[in-house]
């Protein structure tokens, strides 16, 4: 089954796989030459392969998804209204743009990246444990343990002639052990803090969906009590697990470097720099920190 999807202009899609595309993934199957991104999304009550490409222009976009022939009303609906979190579709990025251009320094990055916005994670619970995971980590190492933690669940679906990976559910991560993550080079406290969350999602104690209704200070006064989880977790999982539009990471070092960069700073400026150089960003701080982490890849490439 085929639908077509209207995003707000602009909107760049093969500009916006990049990212992914720096960290490649078994999860997802991006195809450079067509354009497409294909993985296997859970939602309630099944897992649903689907495949999202470009058939449109950066301002005149529309996107095409591709789904199974059998999803019922409901599950097309709560796919399709996945599909439009995760990839954006219905921000006004010339707001955005608007709201940085006060300052001067913004405009070469806009023209650079002219229609980009963030991919949002497929669901609440895999953000989280890839943001938990990707603490204090490497990318590369990051990547690897994301990678050994599908390959534990081993859940798989098949689509066009292929098998995609699934990401494993809260309540399967809540069965395993300690140990058994330790095996996979986790260290005892990554290895605690994942599981740990899983057993808080899986019981009910911490109900992901409902906290998409909250204000984003209730969200951290929920997570931030759980091990593991401090403010950039939470900060990380607000940006690309929820999609909210205002979260400033002005503690990571990603951020701090990419300001000194864009501003032409001699030194690195200090969470409290960011946050003053920052504060005429709002209500658009989670794009203006994307903008500044994808500005760091570009200068990578």
């Amino acid at each position: 089954m085929k639908v077509i999807l209207t995003p707000r202009a602009p909107f760049d899609f093969l500009q916006m796989l990049r990212r992914p595309m720096s960290r490649p993934s078994s999860l997802i199957l991006i195809d450079a030459n067509s354009g497409t991104y294909t993985r296997a999304v859970r939602l309630r009550s099944r897992v649903c392969p689907v495949t999202v490409r470009s058939v449109g222009s950066v301002d005149g976009p529309e996107l095409c998804l591709e789904y199974p022939d059998d999803l019922a009303e409901d599950e097309r609906d709560e796919l399709l209204q996945r599909m439009t979190q995760m990839f954006s579709l219905e921000r006004n990025l010339q707001d955005f743009y608007e709201t940085v251009s006060v300052s001067k320094e913004w405009a070469g990055l806009i023209q650079r990246l002219y229609g980009v916005r963030p991919i949002q994670d497929a669901d609440l619970f895999e953000s989280m444990v890839r943001t938990i995971i990707g603490q204090q980590l490497n990318l590369s190492f990051a990547a690897t343990l994301m990678e050994r933690l599908v390959q534990l669940g081993d859940e798989r679906v098949v689509w066009k002639q292929q098998t995609l990976p699934v990401f494993p559910s809260a309540k399967t991560v809540a069965e395993w052990t300690y140990p058994r993550l330790r095996e996979l080079a986790f260290s005892q406290r990554k290895a605690e803090y994942v599981i740990d969350f899983a057993r808080h999602v899986a019981s009910g104690a911490i109900d992901l969906e409902k906290l998409r209704d909250l204000p984003d200070e209730d969200v951290y006064e929920v997570l931030m009590p759980l091990r593991g989880v401090g403010r950039w977790t939470v900060e990380c999982f607000l940006l690309f697990g929820m999609g909210r539009t205002d979260i400033l990471p002005a503690a990571d070092i990603g951020i701090q470097n990419a300001v000194q960069r864009l501003y032409h700073m001699a030194d690195r400026p200090k969470e409290a720099d960011i946050r003053q150089i920052a504060s005429v960003w709002a209500p658009w701080r989670s794009y203006a920190t994307y903008y500044l982490w994808q500005s760091l890849l570009r200068d990578e490439n």
